[in-house]
């Protein structure tokens, strides 16, 4: 509201104009009574006056536009009517006085009847002028009479009926700018709220790249710490085979966390020889990880079905991922006896990755006790088969996170425990459009999982 009635302000733009005015107005009225081209009956600081006090109203014709043009009428009609009013540049006047009716009288309908109304008495008071002058013609014919009454009436119309007319127009041009300023504040609020949730997904994507990755080795630290701890005097051998591969784990988790600060910091930004970062995990990485986990104490086995697919990038970060999560959870619940096998299935339309440990039923999660879904524990558990770890409560993080990557991929996850005992996790994501082979081949020839999560997580 304050900006509004900033902007109805005279400016010094309406000054210049009014001082233009009636400086150009009494000039006129000068050169008119010197050269006896126009009858002024009135004294020339009369007619100076009236130039003055018909140009002033202008400064206020943003605000009241329609009060401004009643005035400036009325004063150019009382002037006219006593030969005091010049009829070059308070013409002009007029015209301004009754065009920014047009632009700036908010109610239309009131700057429709103010301009009938005005134009009506501007009319009127044509008529009574050229019916003095007919009583007066003098010398002048009919005919001549009738010419310069015709070229008033048309002038009289072309002045009034462009005011109204451009008027008009000023305010359809003010409308459109109005809806462009508002679609314009509208664009940057929504920036600033795509912003704000920007920031926020990119928060919950460094979560989850922290959860997925760093979780996955520190588990391992934790277990070959404890592994160590009890090894240590009876089998010194072991113990440091142990210490060995936490220093190498520690050593990998640096890097991940050195790539995701990388990944924190300006692209413009010189960070110096590429080949010193670790970039995204891919696919191709996943026999590190599969030797990884086995230097942890699982035996992994893991199998490729199908012939291999192009896939993007954050597609194969994706199922990297998901495996490092499911190789994570394995090591903490089902302990270091558990066999897991990892498959990757390459079928006609979509990728297919599995996860399934041989963990006993009473062993779940490490206890008799299901988690709830998407819960997990953490256990810092002995390298001894058969051993069973100890359980605390987790971040619950992994699972739901695994479900979130394949969902914005167009993917699907199952998780759940196997009827004959240990945990299984598949994962589905589609090819991308431009990979995707329409043929009329099917994953019926392909070998089929012999196992089926009967709960989901």
């Amino acid at each position: 509201m304050a900006e509004h009635e900033t902007s109805l302000r005279p400016t010094k733009g309406d000054v210049y104009i009014v001082i233009a005015l009636a400086l150009s107005s009494m000039v006129f009225a000068v050169l008119y009574q010197t050269a006896s081209v126009q009858l002024l009956d009135a004294p020339l600081w009369a007619c100076c006056l009236a130039s003055i006090l018909s140009a002033a109203p202008l400064l206020y014709r943003r605000r009241f536009p329609s009060r401004v043009a009643w005035t400036i009428c009325l004063i150019y009609s009382v002037a006219l009517v006593n030969s005091a009013m010049e009829i070059s540049v308070s013409q002009i006047i007029l015209f301004l006085g009754i065009y920014s009716i047009g632009p700036w009288q908010s109610s239309r309908k009131t700057a429709f009847w103010s301009r009938l109304l005005l134009c009506i008495g501007m009319g009127i008071l044509f008529t009574v002028s050229m019916t003095v002058q007919f009583n007066a013609l003098g010398d002048m014919t009919v005919i001549q009479f009738v010419a310069s009454g015709g070229v008033s009436l048309l002038t009289n119309i072309a002045f009034f009926g462009g005011a109204w007319l451009f008027g008009n127009r000023a305010w359809n041009q003010r409308m459109i700018m109005a809806e462009l300023r508002a679609a314009n504040d509208e664009v940057r609020a929504q920036e600033h709220r795509l912003t704000a949730q920007a920031l926020d997904l990119e928060r919950v994507r460094i979560a989850r790249e922290l959860h997925d990755g760093i979780a996955h080795h520190i588990t391992g630290v934790g277990i070959h710490a404890a592994a160590a701890r009890r090894s240590l005097e009876k089998n010194p051998d072991r113990a440091r085979e142990s210490l060995r591969t936490i220093e190498s784990s520690t050593r990998e988790t640096v890097e991940e966390l050195r790539a995701l600060v990388y990944t924190l910091r300006d692209s413009d930004e010189e960070t110096g020889d590429a080949s010193t970062t670790k970039g995204n995990p891919s696919l191709g990485d996943v026999p590190e990880l599969i030797e990884s986990a086995r230097r942890f104490g699982q035996t992994v086995e893991f199998t490729t079905i199908g012939e291999a697919h192009s896939l993007t990038p954050i597609t194969e970060m994706s199922i990297y991922r998901v495996i490092q999560e499911s190789l994570t959870n394995c090591s903490r619940y089902a302990g270091g006896g558990a066999e897991v096998e990892v498959r990757l299935r390459y079928g006609t339309t979509e990728l297919e990755v599995e996860v399934s440990d041989s963990r006993s039923r009473s062993g779940n999660h490490g206890s008799g006790a299901d988690p709830q879904p998407g819960v997990e524990a953490e256990t810092i558990p002995d390298l001894t088969v058969g051993s069973q770890p100890e359980q605390r409560p987790g971040l619950g993080l992994g699972i739901v996170g695994m479900r979130e990557r394949m969902s914005a991929l167009g993917g699907s996850l199952e998780a759940g425990e196997k009827s004959r005992g240990g945990w299984l996790v598949r994962a589905r994501i589609p090819y991308p459009r431009s990979t995707a082979e329409p043929t009329s081949e099917t994953t019926d020839n392909m070998p089929a999982s012999t196992t089926e999560p009967t709960a989901k997580a």
